[in-house]
């Protein structure tokens, strides 16, 4: 453990800075522009749907999922894949025995001949056999999956492999996309290796600033390595353009189950050989299905709306800065008194850490004056935490304080912050603690992609209702919110 310290220590002792230093800086901002480009430009395009389908295609259900949401597998694949299993004779759909009771579900030996199961499609199959242990019926909210797990991620891989079998779908991402990212990180790392001894010898508490913007350098460096890295790897596909014009026909099919009132659908009522309701669940349509069968989550960043006329898909952020969703008066305040505790803290460990405060402390350990201008240093780069957080606080409040938006529409996703975090659950779930806060998002037809706002348990609307919402630009805050009427499904 000591040899551990040291090693890091002398890993930060020299004195960073210098023209390299700068140009880490600017080559590691490049990297990240060039991957957020790359980003945009591998996102699956919008497809519209064509004026007829023409001839009925042959892909399964889930194929159809990931084909109409985003060239991405959602939980409605999984329910589309059982109801087709069903109207294909492999399975049977009961009605709930009770009004609070979900479908159940029983293996069936009903099957066409020559039927034959798709990889995927035979997986839903087993998993609903291995529950299968009596002779009566399963409730469909024992099957649940969850949508974190590695049985589900075998899942998608399987559908995904099918739907690239059928030339529908590609990698999202290739060498070229991630080439200008990745010099631009390799050369970052180099000139940032090379700017850590500029030549000058500096005390530590004399170049703290220029310290921190080296640590940050590296940090954002370590983050472009870890965005590059993970797309690289990641199993995201896109469509091919033999996979929009599909993609473009299933659309205009969904618009025919629209008319033809397969929303509220119940899949207990489905009869054997028709598919369409499978293929109505497949494409984000059929609500009946998603109630009676909720066999795994929706998907928590895509969402199909009906605002404007017609069915659409749209994408949905939840933003994480800090201090998102905070009132801008709190914001305003606590930004100030921030930014004043940490200019006051930085100036006084600066002097402890130069002998210039503490002299008590000091002359009373004099053999550990080291650790003691050591640990004052250390708060010192402490410090600019509040500074640079109270400074971002005050400035949004100060701008979000006479100003916000508002937006009517439907509320088409309501998630609770530990269920769209990119860091670990338990940590914001430590973090958020009793306190009750949602993201809402609001659909107004007037964006394809819609920024989540945050509500507190005042102004928090569930998903679904059509509301009126008021809410401040940068912070994201709430201040209003009123529904206008709803109808809840039978």
């Amino acid at each position: 453990m000591f040899d551990l310290d040291m090693h890091v220590t002398d890993f930060f002792a020299p004195t960073p800075g210098g023209v390299l230093l700068g140009f880490a800086v600017l080559l590691v901002s490049a990297g990240h522009v060039a991957l957020s480009w790359a980003e945009r430009h591998a996102a699956p395009q919008r497809i519209e749907s064509i004026g007829s389908s023409g001839a009925l295609r042959k892909d399964s259900p889930a194929v159809v999922n990931v084909l109409t949401n985003d060239a991405t597998l959602t939980a409605a694949g999984m329910r589309a894949t059982v109801i087709d299993l069903a109207t294909r004779g492999w399975l049977r759909i009961l009605p709930p025995l009770t009004d609070d009771e979900t479908s159940r579900i029983r293996p069936s030996s009903e099957a066409y001949d020559g039927d034959a199961l798709l990889p995927h499609e035979r997986l839903v199959l087993q998993h609903i056999l291995a529950r299968f242990t009596t002779d009566h019926a399963i409730p469909a909210r024992h099957l649940a999956v969850d949508i974190r797990g590695a049985w589900w991620r075998r899942f998608r891989n399987l559908v995904y492999a099918e739907a690239r079998r059928s030339g529908l779908v590609k990698r999202r991402w290739t060498p070229l996309l991630l080439a200008a990212p990745a010099i631009a990180a390799f050369l970052g790392l180099l000139a940032w290796f090379a700017s850590r001894d500029d030549g000058t010898s500096v005390a530590v508490i004399d170049s703290v600033e220029r310290r921190l913007v080296a640590i940050a350098t590296l940090a954002a460096l370590i983050l472009l390595l870890f965005r590059i890295v993970r797309h690289a790897t990641s199993n995201d596909i896109t469509h091919t353009e033999s996979g929009v014009a599909a993609a473009g026909r299933w659309l205009s099919v969904r618009r025919r189950l629209v008319a033809g009132g397969f929303a509220p659908m119940a899949p207990s009522s489905l009869e054997v050989g028709d598919r369409r309701l499978a293929y109505a669940t497949a494409m984000c349509l059929a609500d009946g299905a998603r109630i009676e069968l909720p066999l795994a989550r929706e998907d928590h960043f895509r969402a199909w709306s009906a605002v404007g006329g017609a069915g659409r898909l749209v994408r949905v952020k939840y933003p994480w800065r800090p201090i998102y969703g905070v009132n801008p008066l709190f914001a305003l305040i606590g930004g100030l008194v921030a930014t004043f505790i940490g200019l006051r803290a930085k100036r006084f460990f600066s002097d402890a850490a130069r002998g210039d405060a503490w002299g008590s402390i000091y002359d009373r350990f004099e053999q550990q004056d080291w650790l003691i201008s050591a640990i004052a240093t250390g708060t010192v780069f402490l410090s600019f935490i509040p500074i640079l957080v109270g400074l971002w606080a005050a400035l949004a409040g100060a701008a979000d304080m006479f100003n916000a938006v508002e937006r009517t529409g439907v509320i088409v996703r309501a998630r609770r912050p530990a269920e769209v975090t990119p860091l670990p659950r338990a940590l914001v779930k430590r973090v958020e603690g009793d306190r009750y806060s949602l993201f809402v998002a609001v659909d107004d037809g007037s964006s394809d992609t819609i920024t989540a706002w945050r509500a507190n348990e005042r102004t928090a609307t569930p998903q679904g209702v059509d509301a009126v919402v008021r809410a401040t630009p940068i912070l994201g805050y709430v201040r209003r919110s009123s529904p206008i009427g709803h109808v809840l499904p039978d």
